[in-house]
């Protein structure tokens, strides 16, 4: 599936200024040798250049982002032999999640590509050293998800000292408790979080997060 964000009257007079332009004399084409792509000339490549989504369909980020300067469309495809021949003919940058891959074979597709941007902070659904041979550039967002990831993280740690989850499971099915041995009973297990060691397997983005959140409960 190919969809302009764009409306429809607005894309076809974009075509037609794009095919005008390509007919008048003077107009530098791409440059392209062998299989890596040359400099971009000088001034714009098109009037607003095509960027696509390949494997998704919500464009409400980026379109405030880059309604200005570029027209943007999503494929929502699962592999590159879904793709419409517009964007893998006309498409400048491509956006991309975690569910299509692309590989020298794939990115071969694409004739006017200059930069791949993975939504996410792995790019290992994308060849990274074939897209640098052919000129493409490769970015990710290496700060995605980050909080979110070390917010969790903390509130399962929590869970698992005291044992939230099963404690409101017990109030969710009705049981009540009446004297000191049945709080001990359902309290069994529950443990403080003041002064024990919590071990963090990697300190990146996400393990400096945790700890930071970790070392405010007295976690050491």
């Amino acid at each position: 599936m190919f969809q302009p964000v764009a409306s429809s009257p607005f894309a076809s007079s974009l075509m037609d200024k794009r095919k005008a332009n390509m007919m008048q004399p003077g107009k530098r084409p791409r440059i392209d040798s062998g299989s890596i792509r040359g400099p971009i000339p000088n001034g714009p490549m098109h009037s607003r250049p095509l960027v696509a989504l390949l494997d998704g369909r919500d464009c409400s980020v980026e379109m405030p982002i880059l309604k200005d300067v570029a027209t943007v469309a999503f494929c929502d495809a699962q592999s590159t032999s879904e793709i419409h021949e517009k964007v893998l003919n006309e498409a400048v940058g491509a956006l991309m999640w975690h569910t299509i891959q692309l590989t020298k074979e794939d990115l071969e597709k694409f004739k006017a590509l200059r930069i791949v941007v993975r939504i996410g902070s792995g790019v290992d659904n994308i060849d990274v050293k074939a897209a640098g041979e052919m000129g493409i550039a490769v970015c990710n967002v290496p700060g995605y998800g980050v909080e979110e990831v070390a917010d969790t993280t903390l509130c399962l740690i929590l869970n698992l000292y005291r044992r939230t989850y099963w404690l409101a499971n017990m109030v969710k099915e009705g049981k009540k408790i009446t004297g000191p041995e049945q709080l001990k009973d359902a309290a069994f297990g529950c443990a403080r979080i003041r002064g024990d060691t919590l071990g963090i397997v990697g300190l990146g983005r996400i393990g400096s997060a945790v700890a930071l959140r970790a070392k405010a409960l007295g976690l050491t």
